[in-house]
């Protein structure tokens, strides 16, 4: 009896310093990988005929109103503060890569090309850069 007593006091030691090893090492993460060479580039955003035009931030703001811009982003200078697609005042997106989300849209922004002109896509998206602080 007294053996099977000092077996289970055993059992019970090792098992809990077994347990209270578990985890110690903290969060591990990855060593860091040398890179030969060049990282690849993110592809450019395709330019789009409203690209290749001088946009007027003054008619955008009427157009990002009217076409309903607001329901899925903020913009502040727009008094919007939708949540749907990216924050623009976060984003600043610069005027190509504006000019082609609106022209060809990207899940799950629709596009508008054929809704809007190349001259309304062109303004609308000198607003949206101008009052985010993107490169025009």
């Amino acid at each position: 009896m007294r053996r099977s007593i000092l077996i289970a006091l055993t059992c019970s030691a090792l098992l809990a310093f077994v347990a209270a090893g578990c985890g110690s090492q903290g969060v591990t993460a990855p060593a860091p990988r040398t890179v030969i060479g060049t990282l690849p580039k993110p592809a450019a955003e395709p330019a789009t005929p409203a690209s290749k035009l001088t946009g007027d931030p003054a008619a955008g703001k009427a157009i990002f109103v009217k076409a309903g811009c607001g329901g899925c982003h903020t913009l502040q200078a727009a008094h919007s503060t939708g949540t749907v697609g990216p924050n623009l005042d976060t984003a600043k997106p610069d005027f190509r890569l504006a000019t082609a989300r609106v022209t060809l849209g990207k899940s799950p922004m629709p596009s508008f090309k054929g809704q809007l002109s190349d001259q309304q896509i062109a303004d609308v998206a000198a607003y949206v850069v101008k009052s985010s602080g993107g490169t025009p």
